[in-house]
C-alpha cells in the first residue's frame, strides 16, 4: 500500500476515533458524574453533568411547558368538545354503568362500600326525631288556636253543607234499625226497663193492653217522628250547633284525650309501614332504576357528560390551578433518581443520540481526511 494512503487512512481513523468518542463524552457528560467532585477545596469542573447540576430549573421548565403550551384551557376545551371523544366517554361510561348494574349489588351493599352501615336504622331514627320534633312544634303552635283558625274555609263550608245529608242518612239508618226485628225487640226491652220499677202500674198496662201490643203501638210512632221533617230539621240544626261549639273550642281541649306517645308512636309506625324503608335498602340497584334504565343510557348518561364538560372547560384554567399541576410536574421530576432519568432521557432518544455519536465520527473521518490530503500537500 503507498505510504500517502496508508497516511490519510490513519488520518481518517484517527479523526473519526476522535469525532465519535467526543460526542459520546458530551452525551454522557449530559448526566455523568451525578454528583460534584473536589481536589481539596477546588471543584472539578463539568461535575456534576449538565443535567444533574440543572435537574430543578429543568423540572421547572419542564411544568411551565406543559402547563402554558401543551397541557392549555383551550387544548382541554378542544378536546371536550370533540364529536369522537364524547361518544367514545358516553360508550365508555354506559358500558360500566351497564357492568355496575349486572353485578346484582344492593342498595345497603353499595352504601357499605361508603362505610354507611345499617342505613334504614338510621333513617327511621333520623325520621323519628324529625316527627317528634315536627309533632311538639305543631302542639305549640296549634293547640291554643281555636278549631277554626286552622280548618280552611272551603273545607269548614263543605262540612257545613254536606250536614243536612248527614243528618238524613242517620235518620234513614235509624228507623231501617227500629223497623228491623231487631229495632223492635229494643223498643220492647227499652219499655220494660222504663215501667219496671213502677210495679202496679205496669202491671195493670200489662193487663189491659199487654207487652207485646203496647209495642206494636209504640213502633210505627218512633218510626213516624223519625220520618218527620221536623225531626230532620232539629237535628240538622242540633248538629250545626254542636259544629260551631266545637270550631270555638281550642284544638287542646278537642283532642285532650290524645296521649302524645300513643299518638306519636301511631305517627311512627304508620310513616314506617309506608315507606318500608328495609325492603328498600334490600332491593338490587337494577331493579330500583329499572323503570328509568332507558332514560339513565339515552339521556341521563349524555346530558351529565355534556355538563360535566361544559364545567370542566369553563373551569379548567381555576382547576389547573387549584391542583396545582405545574408545581406536580416540577415536583415529579426532581423526585426522579439521576440513573432513572438517564435512562428515561436514552430509551427516548437513543436513536438519535447514537446517530449524534456517529455523526462526530463522520465529521472526524472527513477532517482527518481534509488533514491527511493538506500534509501531503505541503510535505
Amino acid at each position: 500500500m503507498p505510504n500517502w494512503l496508508s497516511l490519510i487512512l490513519f488520518m481518517i481513523f484517527v479523526g473519526a476515533a476522535i469525532g465519535g468518542f467526543t460526542n459520546f463524552i458530551a452525551i454522557r457528560m449530559l448526566f455523568r458524574p451525578y454528583k460534584t467532585f473536589y481536589i481539596g477545596k477546588w471543584q472539578l469542573p463539568f461535575t456534576p453533568g449538565l443535567i444533574p447540576k440543572r435537574q430543578n430549573e429543568l423540572a421547572a421548565q419542564i411544568g411551565k411547558l406543559i402547563v402554558n403550551h401543551l397541557v392549555t384551557p383551550e387544548s382541554i376545551q378542544k378536546k371536550l368538545s370533540e364529536e369522537k371523544f364524547k361518544h367514545d366517554m358516553e360508550t365508555w361510561f354506559s358500558g360500566k354503568i351497564r357492568s355496575f348494574l349486572e353485578k346484582g349489588m344492593t342498595l345497603e351493599e353499595l352504601l357499605k362500600i361508603i362505610h354507611i352501615e345499617n342505613p334504614s336504622k338510621t333513617i327511621i331514627s333520623y325520621m323519628d326525631a324529625k316527627i317528634e320534633n315536627k309533632y311538639a312544634g305543631m302542639k305549640d303552635e296549634f293547640w291554643q288556636k281555636e278549631f277554626q283558625d286552622i280548618l280552611p274555609i272551603e273545607l269548614n263550608e263543605n262540612i257545613r253543607g254536606k250536614i243536612p245529608g248527614a243528618s238524613d242518612s242517620i235518620l234513614q239508618k235509624t228507623i231501617e234499625y227500629f223497623s228491623s226485628q231487631e229495632g223492635k225487640d229494643k223498643i220492647k226491652a227499652m219499655i220494660e226497663d222504663f215501667f219496671k220499677d213502677r210495679g202496679r202500674l205496669w202491671n195493670m198496662i200489662q193487663m189491659f193492653i199487654g207487652n207485646d201490643s203496647l209495642t206494636e203501638k209504640v213502633q210505627p210512632e218512633i218510626i213516624k217522628f223519625l220520618n218527620s221533617p221536623g225531626t230532620k230539621s232539629m237535628l240538622t240544626n242540633v248538629i250545626e250547633s254542636e259544629w260551631d261549639k266545637m270550631q270555638n273550642k281550642p284544638v287542646g281541649e278537642i283532642l285532650k284525650q290524645l296521649e302524645d306517645e300513643k299518638v306519636l308512636l301511631y305517627i311512627k309506625r304508620f310513616v314506617k309501614d309506608t315507606i318500608q324503608l328495609e325492603k328498600f335498602f334490600k332491593k338490587d340497584i337494577a331493579e330500583i332504576l329499572l323503570p328509568f334504565r332507558e332514560k339513565l343510557e339515552e339521556s341521563f348518561v349524555p346530558r351529565m357528560l355534556d355538563s360535566a364538560g361544559i364545567y370542566i372547560a369553563q373551569r379548567s384554567g381555576e382547576i389547573m390551578e387549584r391542583f396545582q399541576v405545574e408545581a406536580i410536574i416540577r415536583e415529579q421530576i426532581e423526585s426522579f433518581s439521576l440513573p432513572h432519568l438517564e435512562e428515561l432521557v436514552i430509551s427516548i432518544a437513543k436513536k438519535e443520540l447514537v446517530m449524534i455519536t456517529y455523526l462526530g465520527a463522520i465529521l472526524g473521518g472527513l477532517i482527518g481526511l481534509i488533514q491527511g490530503i493538506i500534509v501531503l500537500l505541503t510535505s
